[in-house]
């Protein structure tokens, strides 16, 4: 049986509280508030949350599912802590994303997405120079590479690495804590709007590409950090 003519299949869906909670604590794991091996104790999070018992429940068998908790027999659920290697994993993919994206982006982004780059690009420098405010930094990265996504034009593109976006968000803030990251990736993304406002689709693609595989080179330091944070 076919739909008659204009009728609607819309269905309203307001978040449940599983849900809110779940988005509360995926922010703070991408942010490292909440870092790599800590254990999430059921009554702070309720406390923090001011959500039921069962609903916190709820929320933290969901992110176990998404693999950002796991649940240890007869000590809890703890923050689960990336190893080097789906690190490395995680970045082999950015590399081929965020290249594809930057080329992308350089032969079809219109004027309106081409400002909002060249804004994000300058809140991470000023972010970046005033030294002392990791947040706006990384704040500025994801803004830049929202628009370069948003910009590419491709939706399967853009939906592929929001599926990554918490892990690429811990990763990235996890790097940022290396002594003198923070510059080095300011010049990286430096490079990569200069190929983009010259047109050059090619230099864009090489320059993101770089930018994360030099990411990956610097996290055999930030996993150590990431150890430390588990130990601690």
């Amino acid at each position: 049986m076919e739909l008659a003519s204009g009728s609607s299949m819309a269905v309203t869906r307001h978040p449940t509280i599983r849900d809110q909670i779940a988005t509360t604590l995926r922010r703070a794991i991408a942010d490292l508030e909440l870092k790599p091996g800590q254990l999430l104790i059921e009554r702070e999070l309720t406390e923090r949350t001011g959500a039921s018992r069962p609903s916190v429940r709820e929320a933290l068998r969901q992110l176990e599912a998404e693999g950002l908790v796991e649940s240890r027999n007869g000590r809890g659920t703890y923050v689960r802590a990336l190893t080097l290697d789906e690190a490395r994993d995680v970045y082999e993919v950015r590399a081929q994303l965020e290249g594809l994206a930057a080329r992308l982006f350089t032969e079809r982004a219109d004027a309106a997405t081409r400002a909002r780059l060249s804004t994000a690009m300058d809140a991470l420098r000023a972010a970046t120079e005033q030294g002392d405010n990791s947040r706006a930094v990384l704040d500025a990265q994801a803004e830049f590479y929202a628009a370069l996504f948003h910009g590419s034009g491709n939706d399967v593109l853009d939906r592929t690495v929001q599926g990554l976006q918490v892990r690429i968000a811990q990763l990235r803030a996890l790097t940022l804590a290396v002594e003198g990251r923070d510059r080095a990736s300011l010049e990286e993304f430096a490079r990569i709007a200069r190929a983009i406002e010259t047109g050059d689709a090619a230099a864009a693609e090489r320059e993101a590409t770089l930018h994360i595989q030099n990411a990956a080179r610097v996290m055999a330091t930030a996993h150590d950090l990431l150890s430390r944070s588990n130990d601690g």
